[in-house]
């Protein structure tokens, strides 16, 4: 068995003592340390980044435009760069962003991968190596429904997300939607981004969650939290394009939030930053309390692992992440202000990230393994 200490999250609260797993599963947690933590610190589940666009990586040059210059389908920037690009390109760019999901504590993470089944294929060729639990959610190529062309993506994926319901033809994406509600598959959309759009619309298509919602009114959001739609948040992504999302005012509404990083061309795909981000932007229009941007970047995992909390529990996949930060019962503050040099390790359906030795995991954790920091003279 292998064993981390330190202050874990058990849900409800920060707690001192041990988490052990085997085989991919935890099996032990309990109050005391252990002598042979392959680390401690501040321990969460695995972060989860709750809407990816991870293909756009391999955009590199600087961005200048609006959102239907740089993003929207079907001539947007990054849907011409994605068309002329080299698999090869796709594959190693997508890679490099999943590492840095790795590296910030992120175990999982939900893509909406464009170009059809191509874009899958690129998907998974780039996540093979790497242990991270990803949910690929695919799209027609173009913007227009072929029930062949759905049926394929369906098998390949783990169902379909799509760029915005005004994008589409009304009875074209009913058909989509309809097609992956008969699969029992994820459908997610963005929504709300640009300009507001017909909830009620939006709402019929029975989507799993909702991203975006920057130009909901109350009403709007009244209507998801009923229908018990979840929304992801970006608030980095909204900012670049002069916006931001107003997560008191969500929260007021009765909205389950998410926490996702978006477009990787425009944002380093952390989620640490994204939560930094995430609760500034909430202090500007009302503040909210810590607690509730952390759980943000946690109940993703919910679409992969349905039986899974929030917090670390016996029974549940072995996802992790052990912060080298001060251990509290405030661990919630302190997550807001660590970065990836904060991370320790980040454990994975069981499998340590970066690999450690056979030879150091016999060895207790020791404090001198903790980063060192240079400091100024004053």
């Amino acid at each position: 068995m292998e064993r981390v200490s330190g202050w874990f999250y058990d849900g409800r609260r920060f707690r001192e003592g041990t988490v052990g797993w085997e085989d991919g599963i935890l099996v032990e947690v309990r109050s005391g340390r252990t002598h042979n933590a392959l680390a401690e610190g501040v321990i969460t589940p695995g972060l989860w980044n709750a809407h990816t666009h991870l293909g756009d990586a391999v955009v590199t040059q600087e961005l200048k435009g609006t959102i239907e210059e740089l993003v929207a389908p079907p001539h947007g920037l990054k849907h011409r760069v994605l068309a002329k690009a080299k698999d090869a390109a796709v594959i190693a760019a997508m890679r490099r962003a999943m590492a840095t999901m790795l590296r910030t504590g992120s175990t999982g993470f939900s893509d909406f991968r464009e170009g059809g089944l191509r874009g899958l294929k690129l998907l998974y060729a780039a996540v093979a190596a790497l242990p991270l639990q990803s949910l690929a959610l695919g799209r027609p190529s173009g913007l227009a429904y072929d029930p062949r062309e759905v049926a394929a993506i369906l098998r390949a994926s783990d169902g379909i997300a799509v760029s915005s319901f005004i994008d589409w033809p009304p009875d074209e994406i009913e058909k989509l939607a309809a097609d992956v509600r008969r699969e029992t598959k994820i459908f997610a959309i963005h929504c709300s981004e640009r300009v507001r759009e017909d909830i009620d619309k939006v709402l019929q298509l029975q989507p799993d969650f909702l991203v975006h919602m920057v130009h909901a009114t109350d009403g709007d959001l009244v209507r998801c939290a009923d229908a018990r739609v979840p929304i992801v948040v970006c608030p980095r992504s909204n900012a670049f394009f002069g916006m931001t999302p107003d997560i008191p005012r969500m929260l007021r509404c009765g909205v389950e939030l998410w926490l996702g990083t978006d477009n990787a061309m425009i944002n380093v795909p952390s989620i640490l930053r994204e939560m930094e981000f995430a609760y500034r932007v909430a202090r500007m229009k009302g503040e909210v309390p810590a607690r509730e941007i952390v759980e943000m970047a946690l109940r993703g995992r919910r679409l992969a692992e349905p039986s899974d909390g929030l917090g670390i529990r016996v029974g549940d996949r072995a996802d992790l992440v052990v912060f080298d930060l001060p251990g509290s019962a405030n661990g919630f503050a302190s997550l807001l202000r660590a970065s990836a040099s904060d991370v320790r390790l980040v454990v994975s359906g069981g499998r340590p990230w970066p690999p450690i030795a056979s030879e150091a995991r016999r060895k207790p954790a020791s404090r001198q393994g903790r980063r060192r920091v240079a400091r100024s003279a004053k």
